[in-house]
């Protein structure tokens, strides 16, 4: 595919990650949430989530070795100017968490899965759709 000078310019972008998304993150919990007021009422509404902690997430020094995985993404519904980047961004956080972990794209939404149509996405298929926008890479259905 031959690129235009903007295309080569957004695939050099690079979006700024929060600081606590940077390296390795740890969860830490905090205080049980609760309403400002009512709080007997709003728990009787919410009794699976009413007073659950807060949770922050904190970079660490800790470093952990992380077994590879397989993960496989779907996209449903229209076209969306932020599809590739949300598979680009599943792509570079399995790898940074193990090189060898994989991404499987199920190809044309949901119809992918039932059907057993998807293929791996490799850096070289990432690396040409990066801040593109839409869903050509993998296809989109409403299976």
């Amino acid at each position: 595919m031959t690129k235009s000078a903007l295309q080569i310019a957004r695939a050099s972008y690079q979006p700024k990650l929060p600081k606590a998304l940077r390296g390795a993150v740890k969860v830490v919990e905090g205080a049980p949430t609760q309403s400002v007021a009512d709080q007997a009422e709003v728990q009787k509404l919410f009794p699976n989530t009413y007073g659950m902690p807060i949770l922050s997430f904190e970079t660490t020094t800790e470093s952990k070795s992380l077994p590879a995985i397989n993960v496989g993404v779907i996209l449903s519904g229209g076209q969306a100017p932020g599809g590739h980047n949300v598979i680009s961004g599943l792509f570079d956080g399995l790898k940074s968490i193990n090189k060898d972990s994989k991404l499987f794209g199920f190809l044309m939404g949901p119809g992918g899965l039932v059907d057993h149509q998807y293929m791996e996405l490799t850096s070289a298929i990432i690396d040409e759709y990066r801040n593109t926008g839409g869903f050509d890479i993998i296809g989109s259905g409403r299976t």
